[in-house]
C-alpha cells in the first residue's frame, strides 16, 4: 500500500493505507463514500466520513481511483487498475457489470480519428434491465392483462 501512495505522490498516512487496503480486498469495486466508510467501520476501523471523503479525492486526483456517475445521485469509485472497461446497469435492481467489447472500442476509435482526436479515456455506460428483471416486468404485465 505504501509503495502505490507513494508512486502517486501521496504522503503515507495510516488512514490512506487502510482505506487502499480496505478497496484492494472488497469484491465489490463501485463503492459510494459511505459504503466504504461503513465497511471500514465494520473492520473496527475509527475514520471519520468526511476523512473518507477527503482521502477518496486525493485518491482520484492521484489516479489510484475512478469516479463515475450513474443514474444515482451518489458517486461510486473503482480502483484505477484494470483495462478499460465499459457498463451495463439495471434500472430496476441497480446490478452493474462490467464487460469489454474490442468492437466498441475500435468504434470508437475510429469515431475519434475522424474527428482528429485521440481517446485519452471515455465512459460508456448502457441502461436496461437485466434478464431477472425484465422476466418480472414481463410476469408482471401479463398478469395485468389478465386481470
Amino acid at each position: 500500500m505504501q509503495a502505490v501512495l507513494k508512486d502517486s505522490g501521496l504522503k503515507i498516512t495510516t488512514q490512506r493505507c487502510k482505506l487502499l487496503e480496505f478497496l484492494t480486498q472488497v469484491d465489490e469495486q463501485h463503492l459510494t463514500v459511505e459504503n466504504i466508510y461503513q465497511g471500514l467501520n465494520a473492520q473496527g476501523e475509527t475514520i471519520g466520513l468526511n476523512t473518507v471523503y477527503r482521502i477518496m479525492a486525493h485518491f482520484e486526483q492521484a489516479g489510484i481511483v475512478v469516479r463515475r456517475l450513474f443514474e444515482s445521485e451518489n458517486a461510486v469509485y473503482e480502483l484505477n487498475n484494470k483495462p478499460r472497461h465499459d457498463h451495463l446497469i439495471c434500472l430496476t435492481c441497480g446490478k452493474l457489470t462490467e464487460f469489454t467489447d474490442p468492437l466498441i472500442e475500435l468504434r470508437l476509435g475510429l469515431a475519434a480519428e475522424h474527428h482528429g482526436m485521440i481517446i485519452h479515456h471515455h465512459s460508456l455506460n448502457m441502461y436496461g434491465h437485466c434478464f431477472d428483471c425484465q422476466q418480472a416486468l414481463n410476469n408482471q404485465s401479463a398478469r395485468q392483462k389478465v386481470d
